[in-house]
């Protein structure tokens, strides 16, 4: 019997040993850092005894040229804790703020066992209202600016979108096996400029509550914020915000379902907007069969006649355009008599040619061109700008290589085992030719200003959260080769006949309230049976023409023949920009 309770107590002993090495482990030797995942035992704590609603996800922020921000909207929100479901509080007063009823006030407490925001608002929440709801001294109750999460604003493919994301915060915090919510950019300059953008922690409303879920400490709210005064930084991009929404206004009127609109400062060679269509689906989101995150505005599609500027460009230059001859355009690309009779043009000079976009004739001229250099075509695509990528692209600190513009396709001529089978194809924008609306509107710019090709730039500099400058990107040329003074004079004047010549194809654009130059382009897609289904519809070109500063692209893609989404969209860009000139100094 004596050995009996020995052996029980030795037991007994053992047993309270390991609790006790156990607690030991826990509450002291490994409370940072407990277990094979590394968990931070006082912070899980904190955190089971604290209720938090995020402010801010601490990331840099995105500002336009003028320093409005372009990245995630903050919006006045009043914001409530669930504990004040089982206290009195004046909830009539804020009905009467916020001119939501006291019972929907209360229907929306059920269920909440976090801090929410108060929803169904129908009185805007003013600064003056802000302060009344905070001079209630209602702890739990807090009216203030936050953050939204996943607001479609504008740009929103360029600017792009930051999501929480766990295995990339582990990857990066190989240190800190213990997520905590931190976002990530995800698609945009939000992933291009993470580097710069990543946050250093949120800003967040803190409470802290006992095992019922109880206000500890008085009740006290508290905000809680990194505190480091040189971060988050800001990106200081080219874009104005003005222009962007005149820009995205105006191919959603011209409801252009799917392609990209570009708009370049021809003297600075910035870029002033970029509308990328259709707008993201954020609920679908990256889902296999969605494609609404994808910018169509630097991705290389087929221009049509477009590229005739190319051609035009390199047949002046080369000396090859005879003043009075004339050209077949009653035939097709291929030297046939045209069956159907509206696309016979008659015997056309090679201006009339460039104005009505006789196929024919370029694809006769393309031949000559090739015969006499057959890298003609790339050389002058050099020249003005359109052989992409053509964003800024150079050493940023240890990056040799860094792009300011994420996934910008290449441009292509020529394609395939056979390069030049099928010159008349290219020649007049189709075969394997493939440049992308951001190239378009470079080449543009580029011809406007009359100068050397540049690199497009969509972020000047990189702020620090004092304002003072971090890194800044210098202008940077993209070609040091270009088409002389007067060469680049007669493609203007051939630019602007498109819109002024009586049968150009530009023709509508000419009683704009800006003088307007340019080509259109149209690029079969889609053939059944030899009959068009589908196609691209372009218009590229600048305005003012005697004092150019606009410079733009934009493309319809896969549409219909009667669709005239891309030509509404110049209408109503050119008589947009011009209502918001005259009422603003630039």
């Amino acid at each position: 019997m004596h050995k009996r309770l020995k052996a029980v107590l030795a037991l007994f002993s053992l047993l309270f040993g390991v609790i006790l090495l156990r607690c030991l482990d826990i509450g002291v030797l490994h409370q940072k850092n407990f277990g094979s995942s590394h968990v931070n035992l006082i912070e899980r704590s904190v955190a089971q005894r604290t209720f938090q609603f995020r402010i801010d996800n601490g990331r840099g922020k995105i500002l336009d040229r003028n320093g409005k921000l372009l990245s995630a909207a903050y919006t006045p929100k009043v914001i409530l804790f669930p504990f004040l479901k089982s206290i009195d509080w004046p909830i009539g007063k804020l009905s009467e703020i916020t001119g939501v009823p006291e019972y929907e006030i209360k229907n929306q407490f059920i269920g909440k066992k976090e801090p929410f925001t108060l929803t169904g608002i129908t009185k805007e929440i003013t600064s003056e209202k802000i302060d009344q709801i905070n001079n209630l001294h209602v702890s739990g109750l807090i009216s203030m600016l936050s953050q939204d999460k996943d607001d479609q604003q504008l740009a929103e493919h360029l600017i792009g979108i930051a999501r929480e994301n766990k295995e990339q915060y582990e990857k990066q915090y190989e240190s800190d096996r213990d997520f905590k919510p931190k976002e990530f950019g995800v698609i945009g300059l939000e992933a291009q400029f993470e580097e710069f953008l990543k946050s250093d922690g949120t800003s967040n409303l803190m409470l802290h509550v006992d095992n019922l879920g109880k206000p500890m400490f008085g009740n006290e709210v508290k905000y809680a914020k990194p505190s480091n005064p040189f971060y988050p930084v800001s990106l200081s991009t080219t874009i104005d915000k003005d222009l962007q929404k005149i820009l995205e206004q105006s191919v959603d009127k011209a409801k252009l379902q799917k392609g990209a609109a570009v708009l370049i400062d021809v003297k600075t060679n910035k870029l002033l907007a970029m509308v990328s269509r259709p707008a993201m689906n954020f609920k679908n989101l990256f889902t296999e069969n969605d494609n609404t995150a994808t910018n169509f505005a630097l991705q290389a599609n087929t221009p049509g006649s477009v590229f005739k500027t190319v051609v035009a460009a390199a047949a002046i230059d080369q000396g090859i355009v005879q003043q009075n001859k004339l050209y077949n355009c009653n035939n097709n690309l291929r030297g046939e008599y045209e069956n159907d009779e509206k696309k016979r043009k008659g015997n056309l000079t090679f201006q009339e040619s460039f104005y009505v976009s006789c196929n024919y004739t370029f694809g006769q001229v393309g031949q000559q061109l090739s015969l006499k250099n057959k890298d003609m075509f790339e050389t002058y695509a050099d020249k003005l700008g359109l052989n992409g990528p053509v964003g800024w692209t150079g050493s940023v600190y240890h990056e040799a290589s860094f792009s300011q513009f994420q996934n910008e396709a290449k441009s292509t001529i020529f394609g395939g085992n056979k390069p030049y089978e099928g010159l008349r194809n290219t020649s007049i924008g189709q075969k394997d030719v493939k440049v992308t609306p951001l190239a378009v509107a470079n080449m543009m710019a580029t011809i406007a200003r009359g100068g050397t090709p540049k690199e497009v730039k969509v972020v000047d500099s990189v702020l620090y959260k004092n304002g003072t400058e971090m890194f800044n990107f210098e202008d940077q040329p993209l070609s040091d080769d270009y088409l002389s003074p007067d060469s680049m004079k007669k493609l203007r004047e051939l630019l602007r006949g498109v819109v002024t010549s009586e049968k150009g194809t530009g023709r509508r654009y000419n009683s704009l309230p800006y003088t307007v130059a340019g080509k259109s382009g149209t690029a079969e897609t889609k053939k059944v049976k030899d009959k068009i289904i589908e196609q691209n519809k372009w218009f590229a070109g600048y305005f003012p023409y005697e004092n150019p500063r606009y410079a733009i692209a934009i493309v319809s893609l896969n549409v219909k023949d009667e669709v005239t989404s891309t030509s509404d969209s110049v209408v109503n860009l050119v008589n947009s920009i011009h209502s918001y000139d005259k009422t603003h100094t630039k």
